[in-house]
């Protein structure tokens, strides 16, 4: 009995430290374990989160060739080819530009269509009256109203254009010349609605001498 209790004891006590070596080394690699998930975590979340990032930057690239539809004027433009309409000063002043086109054949086709057009809004805007063909000369407007003309080129893109660009003048003579023309036009109107009037009070006073007379033969009967 005396011999068992120091050997029990004895196995106690081994068996005792083995557990505690035991739970000590299971707890070393479970902090191992731990620790490189730690260190191995940020390093995947940084590359988790910098993918999305770099997929979403828009990729800027930049362009050989302009727009297009971007247009860009030669540096001898005139600068008075961009000025409004100038109807307060003594001498008016409309700009008249043609828009880019391949040949300079188109240009002056376009040019003679507007010509006319811009003298007929400019006369609707001055006076209100909407003048008729006869108004608009081509050979007054060329040799009375235009002043200044521009022949030039410009780039649209990657095509070169021409243009061309006049600006209209209407001094005292020539408002003159249209006021002139807007009343010979009202009188006109005026003419020709009473010849209208004449030629239907005649054609009635006909008629009513017509049947004045059918009444006057049937009640002599």
């Amino acid at each position: 009995m005396k011999t068992l209790f120091p050997a029990a004891s004895a196995c106690f006590v081994v068996a005792f430290v083995a557990s505690v070596g035991l739970a000590e080394s299971s707890l070393e690699a479970t902090a191992e374990r731990a620790g490189k998930n730690i260190s191995e975590q940020p390093l995947s979340l940084s590359s988790a989160s910098a993918d999305p990032v770099s997929s979403a930057k828009p990729k800027q690239t930049e362009l050989s060739v302009a727009p297009m539809h971007h247009v860009t004027y030669p540096e001898d433009r005139p600068t008075w080819i961009e000025t409004e309409p100038d109807l307060q000063s003594p001498v008016h002043r409309w700009v008249v530009t043609t828009s880019g086109a391949e040949t300079m054949e188109q240009c002056e086709a376009e040019l003679e269509v507007l010509k006319p057009a811009a003298v007929a809004l400019y006369i609707k805007e001055t006076t209100g009256w909407v003048c008729d063909d006869a108004v608009l000369d081509e050979r007054w407007i060329e040799d009375e109203l235009v002043d200044r003309r521009y022949v030039g080129t410009l780039q649209m893109g990657d095509r070169q254009l021409h243009e061309i660009a006049v600006e209209l003048t209407f001094d005292a003579d020539s408002r003159k010349r249209i006021r002139r023309a807007m009343n010979n036009s009202v009188v006109g109107e005026r003419l020709r609605a009473m010849a209208g009037l004449f030629a239907l009070a005649l054609v009635g006073l006909c008629c009513t001498g017509g049947v004045l007379g059918v009444f006057s033969r049937r009640y002599a009967s």
